[in-house]
């Protein structure tokens, strides 16, 4: 083997494998260099005898497996996920075989052949989304924090080259699905998505994977395909800021990119892995399009650099992350990365890393409280410490069968405990969720077609003289539809405006409550510092949390509001259309009148802009909320049903900045505690008003749902009409029985694939 060299004063000796501490420099193609440090400075960092060395100095050396557990899909997971996703694998493959079955009817049209088509793709894709679990992992930091080269360390895609640098030192060359550099690097969501290798007709996603890019110009879902295994100039050309676009493919030279995406079939975790933009980048949309991602996630990892503690400058982001937390209870780990590159002791034979982790923990300690005390399921076990590079060095190590030097190198990296504390979140809730809203998904496609067939199959089954019937019972059916629709949504918005002022009448009592609460503490405090107003907003939105949910409180009374509502829309819909079970009167697979909140495939898409100024045009509610409430509309679209009090919390903290921005000028002590005393009455009026946004939505939603039911119940009862005519109008049909036995057995299967999927959503 040909040895490698490093630099001792004036003479050249071969470098060993010990020797290898480095220090991190980027190369032009987005991949990073790690100079080996001199034998001089590895010795001074190293303790005295008996003490240990390196980054595993101070922690016992498990028996770390260098060749770890790699996945292939399909994905083996703990056992009760697996046992769902396998149950989830198996229903997404008998849809597929329905929906192909159907496209290929001859009796059925050319519209009908090409839709179901769509949907049997459709449904392939899912299946491909349910082989991994793919539950959203969102990566957030501070720029150039490593949260690239981490991501690509955990799907075992961080690949080490030793060669020579470009000052002509024996250096470290780390190649990763995604590149990386200390200057900001990533310019847009970066994902990297575990998918099956089983499918023929997908792309090739063997190697480092294919990507494919979302640019801003492109229609909603669409994908332009790259390539697979593309060089990391490519990828660079992509991801990165200010990178060279002629690496693109020339149709790309001169398009925006919104969202780039790396499918793999080769992964360590099973998981899809998303990489935002670093906060604090010198582009202001960087910080956009993180807030815009977090809401997707399903849980986070907060990666911060072993060269660097927290800081001011994180404060926004972890206080944003802190309140997303505080709504949705998403698990964070958080996770100090690039220890390798900090293990110079200090006078205690404390390796640097140790003392980041320390005064990191400390900071969030103090920063995030609740009750006076830290909040322990925010920030849990606190950070814990990996070295990405370390493994990959092992697996040079295993190549090379220095098994001894492969072992110390993965036990180090601590990857493989990183990895197995995603996994345990995946069976804990975070992969069931995800597999039942893949299981939701799939039953949306394939219901209305088993509905659409069901309802042709009771029509050829009917005697000639019973059709006649069937069709004046269908068309006074839709006469019904038609005529109440309009009527009753408007009656039904009154009524929901009665209900939300039921609940916000606590409201007039909030200011009152906030300065006998706050005003003192803020007298007390000098708030023109940013660490004691973050401590005083903390306290203000735990005062506001307390209230909104006491007993009593706005929460409370807007949980019995909404149930009494829900009653009303139950017995209205009775009323008008004339069924003693509602779920009877319309389809059961979209519309569950004792679920009207569930999220539905919409006919026609609404903007969470359109939601929020319908609703608070109906509400009364001032335009200047409504803008600043865009995140809440969002929330309601996508089908969330979030307590009122996440999303008046919500709000605070964007007044909270709002206020921050309008005190930066230079004032006295005394006059700036005073305007922000002043600031609580007004404030007090937007909480009302945020909540009132927040639960009418919630109830927006319910009544778009029912109207979208309406609608979608209207066109099957044409299609119905229809048929029946067409029946009507032929003297006699030609093997009827053969074909009401194939459409039957159809039918069957039909329901029984949407039945295990309403199973599985439930499970």
């Amino acid at each position: 083997m040909t040895p490698s060299w490093h630099h001792d004063g004036a003479t050249r000796k071969p470098m060993t494998p010990d020797m290898r501490q480095t220090c991190a420099t980027t190369a032009p193609d987005g991949a990073e260099w790690h100079h080996r440090a001199p034998r001089g400075a590895r010795a001074r960092a190293r303790p005295r005898a008996g003490v240990g060395a390196g980054v595993g100095a101070f922690l016992p050396i498990r028996g770390a497996q260098p060749g770890a557990r790699r996945y292939n899909s399909p994905v083996t997971t703990t056992t009760g996920l697996e046992e769902l996703r396998v149950e989830l694998h198996e229903a997404l493959e008998r849809g597929t075989a329905w929906l192909e079955t159907v496209a290929a009817a001859p009796t059925t049209t050319e519209e009908w052949r090409a839709e179901a088509g769509r949907d049997a793709g459709a449904m392939r894709q899912l299946r491909t989304r349910a082989a991994s679990s793919l539950i959203n992992v969102a990566l957030l930091g501070a720029f150039s924090s490593g949260k690239s080269f981490l991501l690509s360390g955990l799907q075992g895609g961080l690949k080490l080259h030793q060669g020579t640098g470009p000052d002509g030192l024996p250096a470290e060359k780390f190649v990763g699905l995604l590149p990386s550099s200390p200057v900001p690097t990533t310019a847009c969501p970066a994902t990297v998505a575990p998918v099956a290798d089983d499918t023929a007709e997908g792309p090739d996603t063997s190697g480092s994977g294919f990507l494919r890019v979302q640019f801003a110009d492109s229609a909603e879902g669409e994908w332009e395909d790259v390539g697979n295994s593309p060089a990391q100039p490519v990828v660079a050309a992509y991801a990165m800021q200010d990178a060279e676009v002629t690496n693109r493919l020339q149709p790309h030279w001169y398009r925006e990119v919104a969202e780039i995406e790396i499918l793999i079939s080769s992964f360590r975790v099973p998981a899809k892995l998303y990489d935002l933009p670093g906060f604090g980048s010198p582009n202001a949309l960087h910080d956009a399009i993180v807030k815009q991602a977090m809401g997707q996630a399903d849980c986070f990892i907060y990666v911060s650099h072993a060269s660097r503690t927290l800081s001011e400058n994180e404060l926004d982001l972890i206080r944003a992350l802190y309140a997303h937390f505080r709504v949705y209870r998403k698990p964070v780990l958080w996770v100090l990365t690039a220890i390798d590159l900090a293990t110079q002791l200090d006078h205690r034979n404390v390796p640097a890393w140790q003392a980041t982790i320390d005064r990191n923990n400390a900071y969030l300690r103090e920063h995030f409280t609740v009750d006076g005390r830290p909040d322990a399921e925010f920030i849990g076990e606190g950070f814990v410490p990996v070295a990405p590079a370390a493994e990959a060095r092992a697996a040079v190590f295993e190549a090379q069968e220095q098994t001894a030097l492969a072992r110390r190198q993965a036990a180090e990296s601590r990857m493989d405990a990183l990895r197995g504390t995603l996994e345990t979140l995946i069976e804990r809730g975070s992969g069931r969720y995800h597999l039942g809203r893949v299981a939701d998904e799939a039953r949306g496609l394939l219901g209305p077609r088993v509905s659409l067939l069901g309802e042709r199959l009771r029509t050829e089954r009917m005697p000639i003289d019973e059709l006649q019937g069937r069709l004046d019972a269908l068309t006074e059916r839709r006469r019904k539809v038609e005529t109440v629709a309009p009527t009753l949504r408007e009656e039904l918005e009154n009524r929901l405006k009665e209900h939300v002022r039921r609940a916000a009448r606590p409201f007039n009592r909030l200011a009152g409550h906030l300065h006998a609460t706050l005003d003192a503490e803020i007298r007390a405090a000098d708030v023109r510092r940013p660490i004691r107003a973050n401590q005083i907003q903390v306290a203000k939105t735990q005062a506001l949390h307390d209230w909104i949910e006491a007993p009593e409180g706005p929460a409370r009374i807007w949980e019995r509001q909404l149930r009494q509502f829900k009653d009303v829309v139950t017995e209205r819909v009775r009323a008008e259309l004339g069924a003693e079970d509602p779920a009877a009167a319309l389809p059961g697979y979209r519309f569950d009148i004792n679920d009207l909140t569930m999220p539905r495939p919409r006919r026609n898409r609404t903007t969470a802009q359109d939601v929020l100024q319908r609703t608070a045009a109906f509400l009364g509610i001032s335009a200047p909320l409504v803008a600043t409430g865009s995140w809440i509309g969002g929330a309601a679209t996508a089908g969330l049903v979030f307590p009122p009090a996440a999303a008046v919390l919500g709000l605070s903290a964007l007044v909270y900045m709002g206020i921050q921005h309008r005190k930066a000028r230079r004032t006295s002590l005394e006059v700036t505690q005073q305007e922000w005393i002043d600031e609580l009455d007004a404030e007090a009026q937007q909480v009302r008003e945020s909540f009132e946004l927040a639960v009418g939505l919630q109830g927006m939603d319910m009544l778009d749902n029912l109207s979208d039911n309406l609608l979608r119940y209207g066109d099957e009862l044409d299609d119905g009409m229809e048929r029946v005519r067409e029946r009507m109008s032929r003297p006699e049909t030609q093997d009827q029985q053969a074909l009401v036995d194939r459409l039957g057995s159809v039918v069957e299967e039909g329901e029984a694939v949407v039945a295990a999927l309403r199973g599985l959503t439930s499970s």
